[in-house]
């Protein structure tokens, strides 16, 4: 359990990227008092990642308004990979659009949009505070808790204001979320494996000033030509990304200008400044790389700093995003005093096989775009001709919280993501995760939850556990009872062959059980959960002015 010991904060969150800002608003909105430290002064304000999927406009949903964040969001139903002849290898999103969390298994976004909706709702928060300008610098940490050091950054330094002094930030915990560069990782001496794959990229991004051809109008385009790997992809409704491979004789510099990015979009697409503006032109190196440790002592990395993918599967970002919620419905537990700090432990065991799996599938497709060789290519592409080739499987989780049998495995559909509809509340319909919150959920056939003693169902509420029941379309609609408006949830209890299902709030199924299984259920969750008490912590708090 946690110590009563006075903090400033109970977590420091280094970063404010799309990993840091769903952290500080998840826990944010549980109450927690949370500081985050940033270098830069404002929001990025560039496309920095331009594709998540359905789970994470999900996730977003629960850190934002919804329909703010993805209101220039485009529907990207094809990942189309051709060789250099122009024959198509593969669909990397041809799976078909499933819909399964109600918005689209592939989707085309505008970052800006989404980090300044989630930004909004941290704003409206008043136990978090932002320390935006300013970079870390010193990390200690002792058995209680850690202390960040922080001072001006100087590329933030306005002439205009008064000058800043050094901050030092104390909390229960830290989470690293500060990039593929992080100070935090470096901070704790952590190493990192590298997989052997980095690759130099020219990404353009772009507004077109009048309508382009036809091919940009929907899907995303991957050309693996061994003379010079390229793509192309909208970003959102309103604007264009182009990407080609560099060549070994050209430097980052040399094509990092304004003239390069011109040279290639002439070459490859026939376009023209008259065309379009640019937004931002960078080399990136793709690399390959995972933390060998993401947790020391009290102190977590998260995103980038833990795992840097190559972009191929659209993954990374999404993949930083699900370590927040990950960790943070672990947190609230902890510093509620409601489970051991050790339940802090499976957030690795839980995310870094799912997170380093993404990362190698990433990698593979990464070796197809960037093969330069034309024997190879030859031989790679017969490959897929006859689909020799594997493809890419999304993992689900396989270790932690969640429902086990005998054997010690997860049970059945244990560590899959439960489906997203709306259901119909006191006449109301709404997503099923406006009505719950971002908590657990046990989801059960009518009376089913009758079968739990009081004294568990006290328990289950006390670490947060939503009651939903399923009435009949034409029941009655109060207290736990809902009915299932999109015809969603019934035949995903009947697809378990279960009575009732208990979800986690990351949105990863626990477990499921009939009837008669219940008990066991709830039972073997809370003992996971290392439920002891429902004594809220307090804590006495206070706050440095930034």
């Amino acid at each position: 359990m946690e110590e009563s010991t006075s903090f400033e904060f109970d977590v420091i969150v280094v970063g404010y990227g799309p990993s840091g800002l769903v952290l500080a608003s998840l826990l944010g909105q549980q109450g927690h008092q949370v500081a985050v430290v940033e270098r830069w002064p404002n929001l990025y304000g560039k496309p920095r990642l331009t594709h998540i999927d359905g789970e994470t406009a999900r996730l977003i949903s629960v850190c934002a308004d919804a329909d703010q964040a993805l209101r220039d969001a485009w529907t990207t139903p094809h990942y189309h990979w051709f060789n250099g002849k122009g024959q198509l290898l593969l669909d990397v999103g041809g799976v078909g659009n499933t819909r399964r969390m109600l918005w689209d298994d592939h989707i085309s976004v505008h970052l800006p949009h989404i980090e300044e909706a989630i930004h909004e709702r941290i704003t409206s928060l008043p136990n978090v505070h932002l320390y935006r300008g300013y970079l870390a610098n010193g990390l200690e940490q002792n058995p209680e808790g850690v202390t960040l050091r922080c001072v001006p950054w100087g590329k933030a330094k306005d002439p205009s204001s008064p000058p800043r002094s050094e901050l030092s930030l104390r909390a229960r915990y830290l989470v690293g979320s500060d990039g593929s560069n992080s100070f935090v990782r470096e901070a704790l001496g952590v190493d990192r494996i590298d997989f052997g794959f980095n690759e130099r990229w020219l990404c353009v991004d772009t507004e077109p000033r009048r309508k382009l051809p036809s091919k940009f109008d929907e899907n995303a385009i991957q050309v693996c030509d061994p003379r010079r790997g390229h793509m192309f992809m909208p970003i959102g409704t309103k604007r264009q990304r182009f990407e080609f491979a560099l060549l070994p004789d050209e430097t980052t510099e040399e094509m990092q200008t304004v003239d390069a990015a011109f040279r290639m979009l002439k070459q490859y697409h026939g376009l023209e400044p008259e065309d379009l503006d640019l937004i931002r032109n960078l080399v990136y190196t793709f690399e390959c790389r995972l933390a060998k440790s993401w947790k020391v002592g009290r102190v977590f990395l998260a995103g980038d700093a833990a795992h840097t993918n190559p972009p191929y599967l659209g993954q990374g970002a999404c993949s930083g995003m699900r370590d927040a919620a990950n960790l943070a419905w672990k947190f609230d537990l902890v510093l509620r005093g409601l489970s051991d700090a050790s339940l802090l432990d499976a957030y690795e065991s839980e995310r870094r096989p799912h997170a380093q799996q993404i990362m190698l599938d990433s990698r593979a497709l990464g070796l197809v775009a960037n093969t330069s060789s034309p024997v190879k290519a030859a031989v790679r592409d017969l490959l897929f001709k006859f689909n020799l080739a594997p493809k890419p499987k999304f993992p689900v989780l396989t270790d932690g919280i969640l429902a086990k049998g005998a054997d010690g495995r997860p049970m059945r559909q244990a560590g899959t993501l439960a489906p997203q509809g709306r259901i119909t509340v006191d006449g109301r319909t709404m997503r099923f995760d406006e009505h719950v919150g971002f908590s657990f959920a046990l989801l059960a056939n009518p009376e089913v939850t009758d079968e739990l003693p009081a004294t568990l169902k006290a328990a289950l509420r006390a670490v947060g556990v939503r009651f939903v029941e399923l009435a009949p379309a034409s029941g009655l609609c109060q207290g736990d009872r809902v009915i299932d408006a999109d015809g969603v949830y019934a035949p995903f209890l009947e697809s378990l062959d279960a009575d009732a299902v208990l979800t986690r709030p990351d949105f990863v199924v626990y477990g499921h059980a009939d009837r008669a299984g219940l008990v066991h259920l709830a039972e073997s969750f809370l003992l996971q959960l290392q439920h002891t008490s429902t004594r809220r912590h307090h804590s006495t708090i206070s706050v440095p002015s930034p």
